[in-house]
This record gives structure tokens, C-alpha cells and sequence, in this order.
């Protein structure tokens, strides 16, 4: 039961984030068209980083979910 918690947590965090992300860039495109070059580039930078920041945190969720089934986490030999 703790494992599906934590792994709905993750989840949950991860699609705000990416939500926020979209917002963000979305913003971006605003400022942009309105003239404001240099807070449209804010906007976009921090837009890229929740997105990366979400997608890692699906990604740590994926790997939870795939613990509490009980099928582990392969690895591939030479990748990370």
C-alpha cells in the first residue's frame, strides 16, 4: 500500500510540473509577441527546466511502479 502511494505522489508531482511547463512556455510565447525578448527567454528557460524536471520525476515514478509490481528495473549493458 506504501509503494502505491509513493508511486501516486510521484505521478501527481510529475504532471504538475509538466503542466506548470506548458504554462510556462505558453507564457513565453506571450511575452515574445508582445515585445518583452529578454522575460520571454526567462520564461522559456524556466519552462525547459520543469519540463525536464517532470519528465525525470515520470521517470523515477516509472521505476517505483515497476518495483512494486516486482519486476525490477533492468538494466541495459552499456547504457544508462
Amino acid at each position: 500500500m506504501r509503494q502505491i502511494v509513493r508511486f501516486l505522489v510521484y505521478l501527481v508531482i510529475g504532471v504538475v510540473l509538466l503542466s506548470l511547463s506548458i504554462l510556462t512556455l505558453l507564457w513565453s510565447i506571450g511575452y515574445m509577441q508582445a515585445g518583452f525578448v529578454a522575460t520571454s527567454l526567462l520564461s522559456a528557460l524556466v519552462g525547459f527546466t520543469l519540463l525536464s524536471a517532470g519528465l525525470y520525476i515520470l521517470r523515477i515514478s516509472a521505476y517505483v511502479y515497476a518495483l512494486e509490481k516486482g519486476g525490477g528495473v533492468e538494466r541495459v549493458e552499456g547504457k544508462s
